[in-house]
Formats: structure tokens, C-alpha cells, sequence
């Protein structure tokens, strides 16, 4: 504890913090809540003090922005930026009515008076300060031990990953901050300079978390404080909150002084985990590679100087030792070979590569890697699976057992989403790798549109200021949206001008920054002369075998363009851009124009053609701005893959079509691209999935003419719905003598119902007769009479045969097939789809016979019956459907056709 008035020393310069940490002392253990919320507001004034102090930037005012960029900048020390975040983590807690224990309040006024110790000697070093000595509280038990080994004064680092210019000091000036922080942390007692305030994982979170997320957080903490673990794997489908989950794991781990970084595939997604976390995030590749220093290799059997790669080698791992790093939409981590035109990054394989730059072979060092995905998205091109999220895959070839935890419950404030509603169906399908049904619920936030809408939403989206994307499947068209749209933003523009938006379409290092395929960049001004140039080049005819000259054609442009940096900052670089790739339908360029830039490059520095210039030659390609001209295309529309990992509030989803959606590389592409929207979505021309009606429509001739049923038989019908036992017992009678009249043309003109009988009246054509039903009170058919004798009563009592000492014929239920539901688990799933529709009908369900392939139902309503196959393929997918022809030459009857819109119109198969 803090002996009384223990903070004293910081009233005579600083009376603010002096008053705070009083009160914060008074409320101490007893009122834990309040002292924390007040020790929050002390370190936040102290950090106050130091903004001034130091002349930063003003326009962070948050305490979090605050310490995120001391953090960043790396002026402080590790320990001390720990003390403030774990008081203002818990301070945030007590406020948001989160109990904060005795015992960490305890801990949080230590950590507060060492604060102190160190700011007042760092603010003030021309004083000599006499601060008083600290004793544990008798109650709670923490505090300094006398035989406590006392913590180093070296200044421990903040920096993590490349270096960064977050801080605009020069670098002299840097260098005496830190010295100044060295030294004032040397002079307070070496006991006082660890940490005190330990947190749990879940008082990361000021909000409540559910089930689901308490326990990924246990297994998190058990990973984190598991040396022998490397690798986690945080899977989730969308809306189970897993970037909130990494914004808690960064408060946490900021708060216990452990280093970590947020890296992505993707500048996108680097983008997009930065806005959620308001933590610096950088590209994998801009992290893992080393740029500043490309290396050209030959391969042995290159033909003269036109084949070469230039590589960027793996940069070496300088963080700390304990760095723990949070990898953003894993599902696009690839490790097939990949290379763009002429370079190439590290071996090619990325996922290798990382691991590679992890250095888990070596065991003084205890870097984890926690890989964050979405199993249900579409994988790395060119991979049939994300091998990041499959545990076997990372076994087999990098030898680690990762532990894994999936999030599958949709957090509340997504419950009600649209969106979230029309992905669970696929994500779903997903998992159990059925694709027989694909069906939409269209509300507010997500809407059918047509092709010709696409431009309109497009542009009123980006009237009202927000972020809008169209997605589509081939590049073509894309390219055809980008068009479409520029002739709204820019008419009679057709080249690239000032606001235009452009994506990168391949791995480019311009001006000595890194461009990542997929990333995003404003243009600023662009040029309107354009430098072409003309060669002519050779190449062998694949189908002749002949060499034929072929004239290539390169334009290039000066544009200015606005990237953004991990820190969220805009800059603004020159490049050139290759204008021609621009406005073209194809991905990339061909191989022949890539011989066609080194070509050209050769023409403009003949000197450097012999060998003996090897070296000079390859400092001078790194450096050339034509041959490493920006390949870019229009981003207004772009492709689902190029789209993976970014996020956009309003999003156009273009639906391929020509092809079957019901397979599982058509859900897993219409699951990414929904998935891209945090507001609202649009799908253009959405797939219609419905079973096909075959054959000759013979049941469309209905004859609509015929009786009205008897008041005594819609009585009946209205007793499908009784509960008692012998409502149940007449209803399975009767739905059972349905059955037995199937083809015969015998009609049921009434039932009546007496004592242990049901007597059926009957009539086809001209003939007529009665049916006496006797059963037992155990509902056993005991006999089958007729009060007449003839051929027609002959034959009733021979249809009716069947029913002798048949039991328990209780009611069949719509929902209840007896003792015929389907096996299958997805005909089963069909059923119970198709039941609903047939109730609100009236309809019935009175038999299913299980054939190969096909479902064989009875349907009836009232007198009406009609039999249906319904057929499925191999793949569990519901096909088609067939009614089946009665022998008679009588017209259908109007339930046939009401059954067959059902199944082809209303039912998702």
C-alpha cells in the first residue's frame, strides 16, 4: 500500500495529478470501482502533461490514440506504457460497471505512484526528488518484497516490425527522448519499474461476451501462457465477432507490456483491421520481406538476358522475443508458388515464408502466431483449401499441432442483420457439404436488383457519402462497371484523371514503397501526355511452330497517387502507370509484354547489356520507373477475389450465371462477396434454385367443373387438426382409405360416425354403396361389412380388405408421415420444408415410399389425391419432380397442380 499522502511529491508543479491520486488513495481497497476511475483519470492528465511536454501532434485526444502513438514511436519505455494501459483497461471497466477487485486496486495505485516516480524525474530532471518508500497492504498482500530481484533500467523498446516515421521528430531529437526516459527510470527504485496490475483476458472487454467468446478467450490465455505452443487458430464464421475479439487481445496484450503486430494478406484487409482495432496493421508481405535490398536471379538455362526474376529476400526477425502476431483473414494465405511479372518475394511460397521468418526452430525465442479466419471463404487462388486454417495441412508440412477454437455463435447486435440471416443458410451448406438448396430473404439491408440498377445504386451509394463496391465474377466484367461508372463520374474523360480509384493488380515496389496486389490507391493528378513506345518483338507460333514478329505496344502515364500507410496516414508518391493494361479486359499482362518491358529497358541503357554490368544492371532495373511501371486497373468494380479481405458499406454483388450455384465453390464465392458489406447489399440477378417439373404437363387440363364435396367430408377434413384419440384414429382412417382409392375412381361422398364404426359412402358413376368400419376401443379394425351385396359392394370390400386388424392408425400429420419419414437427412430437411407450404393448403401428406433417386409422395386434400415423384441426384441434390399418371382417362384433379406450384415455385430445394 501507499503510505498515506503518498503521492504528495507531485503537488508543488503538478497539483492536478496531486488532487487525483488523493482521492483515488482515499477510495483505495474499500471502494475498489471508484479508485480505479479515478487512477484512470490521473494517468490520463499525467499523459496530458507529457503530450505537452514533448510538442506532439494534437490531434489525438483519446488516451488510447495517445498511447498507441507513444507506443508506435517507441519514446517511452515497454513497462510504462504497460502501467497506463492496464489503469486505463480497468479504469474503463469500473466505469462501465465491470467490478474492479480490492486487490487490483491495490496493484493499480502501485503501478500509479511508480508512474509518478518516473514522470517527475523525467518532466523535472534539474531537481533532486526525495519520493517516500512503498509497503504492502496488510489485507491484500501485494507490494515489493525486499528480496524482490530488481528490474533493469535499460530503456526496453516499443518498436515492432519494419521502422516506422509515426513520430515527425527529427532523429536526433528522438534519440535525447529516449535518453531522457532511460534516465529517469534508472533513478526510481528498481523493485518499482515492473508491471504490478495483472489482467485476466476477459477484463480486456468492457462489454459483455457470450458464451462462445468466454471460452475462445480461455483457450487463448492458455495458448499465450503455453511456451511450448506456436499457433493458434481463431476461426469464425461472419457476425461471431472475431475482429472485436482481436481488439480485446490487443488491449490485453498491450496492457501486460507483451509486443505483438497485425498483419494481413491484403492492404484492404490491413486497412480494414486497423479502422476496427485503431492499431497500426501492416501487409505480410511488407512485413516479412525486405524490399530495400532486391536481389536478381538467372535461371541456369535463361536465354540470354530476357528471362530473370528479381527476388526480395526475407527480411531478418528483430522483434522481441516474445512478439506475438495476429494474422488477419487467414483464409487468403496461400503456399503454392507465386511470382508477379519479374518479381518475385522471398521462395514464392508466402505461408513457407512466414514461418520461415518466425524462427520456431529456435527455442530461446517464444513468438505465437494467432491466424484469424472465416473457413466458409473462398480460398487462396490456385489452393483447393486456406491451408492456414487446416490443422493437418500445417502438421504435415511445418510440423505444428496449432490449437484451434471456432466461433459459432452470431453476436446480438448481428442476430437481426439481413445479411447475416441470407449468409447462415450457406454457411451452413458449407459445413455439411449440401448444396441442394439456395434461397434469399430480401428485407432493408439486402435487396434484389437487375443489371441495369447496378450503375444508379453504384453512384447514389457514393452521393450519401458512403463506400460502395461492385463485385463480379469474370474480369470482363468488371471492366464493363468500371466503364459504366466513369461515364457518370467523369464524361467525356476517358482516360485516367484526378479522383479516379484504381486497384493494384500486382505486386509492385514504386519510389521504395511496397504495392500489394489487391490494394487500393486515389489518384491525385494524372498526366494527359502519355509516353508510348513501339517493339518488335519475336515469338514462336504455338499452333504453327513458326517464329512470327509481333509488334508490342507500351504507354505509360505519370500519375500522383494517394496510398495509405499502416498508421492510417495518406501519402502521396509519383509513379508511372502502365496505361494501356488499364482500360483492358485481362488480368495481367502477357508474357510477351513483359519480355517487351525488359526489352525496352535493355534499349534505353545499352551499356549495360554485357554481362560484365550484371550488377550495375540490376541496381539500375530495381530503380527504373518504366520498367517498374504501376499495374493497376479501374477500382470501382472488381472481382471477388481481389475484394476478399476488404469491406465496404454498400456492396453490389453481380451473380455468375451460366453455371450450376449448387455446388460448393459457387457458395463459397457467393459467401465472400455478400460477406463484403457492413451495411447494405444488393445481389443483382441472385440464382433461382427450384426443382424442375418433367414430363408431359398432362395435369395442367384440370376440370374445375365436377360436384362440391360433401359438408360431411370437409367436416372430416377439419378433423385432421383434433388431438383426442379417436379424432386421430378417424382421421388415419380415413387418409389410410384414401390410399386404398388411388387409381380406382372411386370417390368417398361421405363419412359418418358412430358408436366403434365408420360407415363410408361411395359411389363411381352410377353404382353406390356403403362401407361399415367396426373397430375394438383399442382402435383394431375388426371387421369390413357392406348392408348390400353386389359386384360394386364385392369390390369395395375387397379394396377395403387391407384395413382388417390394422392398429394405431393415428392421425397423419402433414409434419408425420407414419412410420414412413424420410432416412435422409437432407430429404428430411426437404420434408420439413415442404410441410408448412402444404398445411397452409389444407394439404395433406397420406404416404412417401422411398425408391432409388426418388421420393415417391401422396398428397390429399378432401376426396382429391395425387402422387409426385420428387428425384435427387448423387450429391444429395433435389433434381426434379413428376406426377404420376392415374390409369383413368378423368381429368386431374385441382390439387395436382396446387402441389406441383408448391414444389416448383414456392419450395427451396
Amino acid at each position: 500500500m501507499i503510505d498515506a499522502e503518498g503521492f504528495r511529491f507531485l503537488e508543488p508543479f503538478w497539483p492536478d495529478l496531486h488532487e487525483t491520486s488523493r482521492k483515488a488513495e482515499q477510495a483505495g481497497p474499500q471502494a475498489p470501482d471508484l479508485a480505479a476511475i479515478r487512477l484512470r483519470a490521473f494517468t490520463e492528465s499525467m499523459v496530458a502533461h507529457l503530450w505537452g511536454h514533448l510538442d506532439l501532434p494534437p490531434q489525438q485526444t483519446s488516451q488510447f490514440d495517445r498511447l498507441v502513438l507513444l507506443e508506435k514511436g517507441d519514446l517511452l519505455d515497454r513497462r510504462l506504457l504497460a502501467k497506463f494501459h492496464s489503469i486505463r483497461r480497468l479504469g474503463n471497466n469500473a466505469a462501465h460497471n465491470h467490478p474492479v477487485t480490492p486487490a487490483q486496486v491495490e496493484t493499480m495505485l502501485e503501478d500509479a505512484w511508480s508512474l509518478g516516480c518516473w514522470f517527475c524525474r523525467f518532466m523535472r530532471p534539474d531537481i533532486e526528488w526525495f519520493t517516500p518508500t512503498r509497503t504492502p497492504h496488510a489485507s491484500i498482500g501485494v507490494g515489493i518484497q525486499q528480496d524482490e530481484a530488481p528490474e533493469s533500467a535499460d530503456r526496453q523498446s516499443t518498436a515492432s516490425g519494419p521502422p516506422s516515421s509515426i513520430v515527425p521528430f527529427p532523429v536526433d531529437r528522438i534519440r535525447r527522448v529516449r535518453e531522457e526516459v532511460a534516465k529517469a527510470m534508472a533513478q526510481i527504485d528498481p523493485r518499482a519499474r515492473s508491471l504490478r496490475t495483472r489482467i485476466s483476458m476477459q477484463d480486456a472487454f468492457s462489454e459483455d461476451l457470450n458464451v462462445d467468446q468466454r471460452g475462445c478467450l480461455s483457450a487463448l490465455s492458455d495458448f499465450l501462457g503455453d511456451r511450448e505452443q506456436r499457433l493458434f487458430l481463431l476461426k469464425g464464421y461472419a457476425g461471431t465477432g472475431k475482429t472485436f475479439l482481436v481488439k480485446g487481445i490487443t488491449e490485453y496484450l498491450a496492457a501486460q507490456g507483451r509486443d505483438f503486430q497485425l498483419l494481413a494478406p491484403t492492404g484492404r484487409a490491413a486497412n480494414v483491421m486497423r479502422e476496427k482495432t485503431g492499431r497500426e496493421a501492416r501487409t505480410l508481405h511488407g512485413s516479412i520481406y525486405d524490399y530495400s535490398d532486391l536481389q536478381e536471379y538467372r535461371d541456369g538455362d535463361a536465354d540470354a538476358l530476357e528471362t530473370f526474376k528479381i527476388i526480395a529476400s526475407i527480411r531478418s526477425n528483430r522483434d522481441q522475443a516474445n512478439t506475438v502476431y495476429i494474422v488477419d483473414e487467414a483464409s487468403l494465405l496461400a503456399d503454392v508458388y507465386a511470382e508477379s511479372d519479374f518479381y518475385r518475394s522471398g521462395t514464392g511460397y508466402l505461408l513457407q515464408d512466414l514461418m520461415t521468418y518466425m524462427c520456431f526452430d529456435h527455442s530461446e525465442n517464444d513468438r505465437k502466431i494467432i491466424f484469424v479466419g472465416d473457413p466458409a471463404q473462398l480460398p487462396p487462388v490456385g489452393m483447393a483449401s486456406s491451408p492456414a486454417l487446416d490443422p493437418e495441412y500445417l502438421r504435415k508440412h511445418f510440423n505444428l499441432s496449432p490449437i484451434q477454437y471456432e466461433l459459432k455463435e452470431v453476436v446480438r447486435q448481428k442476430a437481426d442483420s439481413g445479411l447475416i440471416r441470407n449468409v447462415m443458410p450457406l454457411r451452413e451448406s458449407l459445413s455439411k457439404a449440401s448444396f441442394s438448396s439456395l434461397t434469399f430473404e430480401f428485407g432493408e439491408d439486402v435487396a434484389r436488383a437487375h443489371t441495369d440498377e447496378v450503375i444508379p445504386l453504384y453512384m447514389a451509394a457514393r452521393g450519401a457519402g458512403r463506400q460502395p463496391i461492385i463485385i463480379t465474377h469474370p474480369n470482363a466484367e468488371a471492366a464493363a462497371f468500371n466503364r459504366a461508372v466513369r461515364e457518370q463520374l467523369h464524361p467525356q474523360k476517358e482516360f485516367v484523371t484526378a479522383g479516379d480509384t484504381l486497384i493494384v493488380t500486382a505486386n509492385a515496389v514504386v519510389g521504395g514503397r511496397f504495392l500489394a496486389n489487391g490494394e487500393f490507391v486515389e489518384v491525385i493528378h494524372a498526366e494527359p501526355v502519355v509516353d508510348r513506345r513501339t517493339l518488335t518483338l519475336k515469338q514462336r507460333n504455338p499452333d504453327t511452330n513458326a517464329v512470327e514478329e509481333m509488334e508490342i505496344s507500351l504507354t505509360f502515364r505519370d500519375v500522383d497517387v494517394a496510398i495509405t500507410l499502416p498508421d492510417g496516414t495518406k501519402s502521396g508518391i509519383n509513379v508511372k502507370l502502365l496505361d494501356d493494361h488499364l482500360h483492358r479486359n485481362e488480368p495481367g499482362l502477357s508474357s510477351i509484354e513483359q519480355r517487351a518491358l525488359y526489352i525496352d529497358f535493355l534499349k534505353r541503357h545499352p551499356d549495360l547489356r554485357a554481362d560484365k554490368e550484371r550488377v550495375r544492371r540490376s541496381l539500375v532495373l530495381r530503380q527504373d520507373p518504366y520498367f517498374n511501371a504501376l499495374r493497376a486497373k479501374f477500382g470501382y468494380a472488381v472481382t471477388c477475389h481481389k475484394a476478399q479481405g476488404g469491406e465496404w458499406t454498400d456492396v453490389v454483388v453481380s451473380c455468375p450465371t451460366g453455371q450450376d450455384p449448387r455446388t460448393a465453390g459457387y457458395f463459397r464465392w457467393l459467401y465472400t462477396a455478400m460477406t463484403r458489406s457492413s451495411q447494405t447489399l444488393h445481389l443483382v440477378n441472385p440464382p433461382e434454385v427450384r426443382i424442375k417439373s418433367v414430363g408431359e404437363p398432362w395435369w395442367r387440363q384440370t376440370n374445375n367443373s365436377g360436384p362440391p364435396l360433401s359438408m360431411t367430408i370437409t367436416e372430416g377434413l377439419e378433423e385432421l387438426t383434433g388431438s383426442s384419440p379417436q379424432e386421430q384414429f378417424r382421421a388415419g382412417v380415413l387418409a389410410k382409405v384414401r390410399s386404398l382409392l388411388v387409381d380406382t375412381q372411386v370417390a368417398i361422398d361421405d363419412v359418418a360416425h358412430h358408436s366403434y364404426q365408420e360407415a363410408y359412402y361411395l359411389s363411381r358413376g352410377v353404382d353406390s354403396g356403403r362401407v361399415n368400419i367396426g373397430y375394438d376401443g383399442k382402435y383394431r379394425i375388426r371387421s369390413i361389412t357392406t348392408p348390400r351385396t353386389g359386384n360394386f359392394e364385392d369390390e369395395l370390400r375387397q379394396l377395403f380388405a387391407p384395413l382388417l386388424n390394422h392398429g394405431s392408425l393415428g392421425l397423419p400429420r402433414a409434419d408425420s408421415v407414419p412410420n414412413l419419414g424420410p432416412t435422409a437427412p437432407f430429404l428430411k430437411e426437404l420434408h420439413d420444408r415442404l410441410v408448412p407450404l402444404l398445411t397452409a393448403q389444407g394439404i395433406i401428406v397420406t404416404s412417401l415410399e422411398e425408391l432409388q433417386w426418388c421420393q415417391r409422395y401422396t398428397f390429399s386434400r378432401g376426396d382429391e389425391v395425387a402422387r409426385i415423384d420428387i428425384f435427387y441426384d448423387g450429391r444429395n441434390r433435389i433434381r426434379s419432380c413428376m406426377p404420376l399418371r392415374p390409369k383413368s382417362a378423368a381429368p386431374p384433379p385441382p390439387l395436382l397442380p396446387q402441389v406441383m406450384e408448391i414444389l416448383t415455385m414456392e419450395l427451396a430445394p
